[in-house]
């Protein structure tokens, strides 16, 4: 019995060795497996994150190319005188006082026979809003320049009527208009349909190309173009009337 018994602790301490080894190489393994699975799952987040970044970076490129492409296509139709023309409709309609521009005075030589004239005049500009002033003063000199070649080019005789008066004031605002506002001057020229001899003049003073009346193309193009828009009146321009605050002929 005692024999049995020893045999039996002996076969025991035999075997405990080998299954020792045996659960590590088990805790080994699933460690190995963990470890594996966290690697692979890191990959994966790996991935996907750079796919989010990917992404993030491409929309943020689609959508500057969009927003730079519609600021672009806002300020092109801002130029067009479609929108022009509707923002100083728009104006109108909201009914706002003009404002009034007050030009340094004028002193120009008369053309004329009995001697020599001269005209002094201090103009003031009924304007549609606060910006033409800052636009006049970008053109200055050649408003100015512009200005003193219609009141130089009317004789004593023309000015003493108030129609002659009425008649240059006219061509003033035309004129400064066509410096600032040259397309929407233009199709307000176009739409009182001028005969030959008006755009001739209009030629003289800068309202109009000079080429206008020399290319029959040009012209009936241009008409047909301002028949395409709304009727444009004095009121629609940026210079809506031109008062004399001083008109003195001597």
């Amino acid at each position: 019995m005692a024999d049995e018994n020893e045999n039996q602790e002996q076969a025991l301490a035999a075997a405990a060795p080998a299954a020792a080894p045996a659960a590590v190489d088990e805790e080994a393994a699933a460690a190995a497996a963990a470890a594996k699975s966290k690697k692979k799952k890191l990959i994966i987040i790996g991935a996907i994150g750079a796919v989010v970044l990917i992404g993030a970076v491409v929309g943020y490129m689609m959508y500057s190319k969009g927003a730079a492409e519609k600021a672009a296509a806002q300020a092109a139709l801002e130029q067009t005188p479609e929108y022009k023309l509707q923002q100083q409709l728009k104006f109108k309609k909201e009914n706002k006082p003009p404002q009034f521009i007050k030009m340094d005075e004028f002193t120009v030589n008369l053309p004329g026979r009995g001697g020599e004239h001269y005209l002094q005049a201090s103009i003031v500009l009924r304007t549609a809003d606060g910006a033409t002033e800052g636009r006049i003063k970008d053109f200055l000199p050649i408003v100015r320049d512009r200005v003193i070649l219609v009141l130089s080019s009317r004789t004593m005789q023309e000015l003493s009527t108030v129609e002659g008066k009425n008649a240059m004031a006219r061509e003033i605002a035309l004129v400064i208009n066509s410096i600032i506002e040259p397309q929407l001057t233009a199709i307000f020229i176009l739409q009182q349909q001028p005969g030959t001899a008006d755009m001739q003049n209009l030629e003289r003073i800068g309202a109009m190309p000079q080429s206008t009346t020399a290319g029959e193309k040009l012209s009936q193009t241009a008409v047909q173009a301002a028949a395409q828009f709304w009727k444009v009146s004095e009121m629609d321009l940026p210079v809506q009337q031109v008062l004399f605050d001083k008109f003195v002929m001597q």
